[in-house]
Parts: C-alpha cells; sequence; structure tokens
C-alpha cells in the first residue's frame, strides 16, 4: 500500500506507547496490572476491571486469522484494489485481536485460522501501521 494513503492515526496519552513501539517494529498491547487482562487497542483502562495501572507487553510469535472481510471498494483515489483486512488472535493472548491488511495481496489466500505472522508496514503520516503475512506452507 502507498504509505500516503489515508488519515494518520490520532497519538494521545493512551495510544503513543504503542505507535512508539510500532515504530520499532514491535506490537504491543495493555496488560492490566490490577487483575492481569490483557487488551487492544490501548485505552489506559482496563476493560475488565476498569483500573488504570496499565503495562504494555509486546506480542511475539505467530496468530491465527480470526476474521476476514476483502474489500473491493476504493474509498479513497490512489487506493489499490482488492485489498485483506484481517482480524488475527494471539494463543498466548487468549481475547485479544489485533486488526491489520495481509500483505500478501490474493484474496484467495485468506481464510479462517491462517497462521499469520505480524510486522509494520509505512502509513500515512510516517506511522508504522500494524499488518501481517501468511506463514509459508500455512493455509
Amino acid at each position: 500500500m502507498d504509505a500516503s494513503i489515508g488519515i494518520p492515526p490520532a497519538v494521545t496519552d493512551e495510544t503513543e506507547q504503542f505507535w512508539t513501539n510500532a515504530a520499532q517494529g514491535r506490537l504491543v498491547i495493555e496488560h492490566c496490572l490490577a487483575c492481569g487482562a490483557e487488551s487492544f487497542p490501548p485505552r489506559g483502562m482496563c476493560r475488565k476491571c476498569r483500573g488504570r495501572s496499565m503495562s504494555a507487553v509486546e506480542v511475539a510469535g505467530r496468530g491465527r486469522v480470526y476474521s476476514f472481510t476483502v474489500n473491493y471498494q476504493r474509498w479513497l483515489p490512489d487506493l489499490e484494489v482488492p485489498y485483506t483486512i484481517v482480524l488475527v488472535e494471539f494463543p498466548d493472548h487468549p481475547g485479544v485481536r489485533v486488526i491489520g491488511r495481509l500483505r500478501d495481496g490474493d484474496p484467495q489466500r485468506a481464510a479462517i485460522g491462517l497462521e499469520v505472522e505480524v510486522g509494520f508496514e509505512p502509513g500515512p503520516g510516517g506511522f508504522a501501521i500494524p499488518s501481517f503475512a501468511a506463514v509459508e506452507g500455512a493455509g
């Protein structure tokens, strides 16, 4: 995808740590120090106990596609279609799901359960945007 296409994300106190880590190629989620719940996207508050003592935990390893959609609509003039958006779960982080583009470009490759690895690609405003690539030999 062309890095100049789209709207840059809004950076807030709650999301700054996520974007800083993304620029370094690291996907982080929030971990509640009070109850241990993990969540994404960052909100600065636990979705389970409403505590505000949150820390960042790096997501390492592979995930699996929980859901996906193939977009054929050209929402922006320079947007290449079709493109696939996936919602990915990680076995070491139950209940956490992260959305991103499937990078291989072939919509036929997308499937629920497809094993993927997280990566980052240039996005609008120079931000690193999470995206996913199918693991070789998977799907």
